[in-house]
């Protein structure tokens, strides 16, 4: 066992043969050996897997994950008790506690254009010295508890403010922040929706969140083509459901690398112009954004940090 080894996994009901294709390539690489464990996470317990000695699937009974506490982690979009993400955070943050130093979890529709674009965000942000806690696309701030938008009217109860929230379709994990979680799902026997939960965690227990810009292209919904991929080889890119266009579009990449120079490395993004949605200001990359614990304007009162014993969890809400 090596408390220092990483692990990947992604999420999905089925695998499809591209995921599959993928993971193969990133088990088979020299990076990942005996450094990174590759994994599938199957939602569905009927589906059939195929011996396979460089992956390791996973499928896990629903009543085993519930019955554990890890459930609900999308009710409020997916309406279910039990999917792959309350799968996959039983396995890492329970079942796996003592393997894996960090771990990256991605759904199946979301695109990482190649072994080096993985290893990329890998090397850069996972290291436990200079990397994160929390790597994922945005850490939005909801202060004071307002619960007028989004879908902040779900938090009551379940942590008390400031809250936080972000697309989480891949995002990297530390085992600290694993644990948090493990320590939430005891107190509470279940998991919060995961678009704040995550965020929210790993702020109130004073980890660090970074937003890198290659995760800047997971968004909710866009037309991504391969000149977006080409432009920024580096980036994840969310969504991207079709499995014939993401082999389609890996061919493209691989064919464009082979025949440009051998003495050029993509150790960066092209400037993209073409994406209407990023015009504004974006922040100073990576980011990482402290807790704020500032009492609201002219309340008279003034709140002091948030301090808490070593080993202790936040005091979440009565449950």
């Amino acid at each position: 066992m090596n408390s220092k080894k990483s692990a990947v996994c992604y999420l999905c009901r089925t695998p499809d043969s591209e995921i599959i294709q993928f993971a193969e390539e990133l088990a088979q690489d020299p990076r990942s050996i005996s450094n990174i464990d590759v994994y599938i996470m199957i939602d569905d317990n009927n589906f059939q897997t195929q011996p396979n000695s460089l992956i390791k699937f996973i499928q896990i009974n629903n009543n085993e994950c519930i019955s554990n506490g890890y459930h609900s982690s999308n009710k409020i979009d997916m309406h279910k008790d039990c999917i792959a993400w309350d799968k996959v955070l039983y396995y890492f943050c329970q079942v796996k506690q003592n393997d894996y130093s960090f771990v990256w979890l991605v759904e199946d529709d979301s695109f990482i254009p190649s072994v080096d674009a993985f290893f990329f965000l890998h090397n850069k942000y996972s290291n436990e010295n200079n990397g994160g806690d929390l790597i994922c696309q945005k850490n939005d701030e909801n202060l004071y508890g307002d619960t007028s938008t989004w879908k902040w009217a779900d938090v009551p109860g379940k942590f008390s403010p400031p809250w936080y929230h972000s697309m989480c379709c891949a995002i990297g994990c530390s085992r600290k922040l694993l644990d948090a979680i493990a320590n939430y799902v005891k107190q509470r026997h279940s998991i919060p929706f995961i678009e704040y939960m995550f965020n929210t965690i790993a702020m109130q227990n004073h980890l660090k969140v970074i937003n890198p810009p290659e995760l800047s292209t997971i968004v909710y919904r866009e037309n991504w083509t391969p000149e977006h991929v080409r432009q920024r080889p580096n980036n994840w890119f969310h969504p991207f459901k079709n499995e014939h266009v993401r082999r389609e579009i890996r061919s493209q990449i691989a064919n464009a690398w082979k025949t440009s120079s051998h003495n050029v490395e993509h150790t960066g993004n092209i400037g993209y112009q073409g994406y209407t949605q990023y015009q504004g200001q974006m922040p100073q990359y990576p980011y990482f954004m402290p807790p704020t614990y500032n009492s609201p304007p002219n309340s008279g009162s003034v709140l002091p940090p948030l301090v808490y014993p070593p080993n202790m969890p936040p005091p979440y809400p009565p449950h």
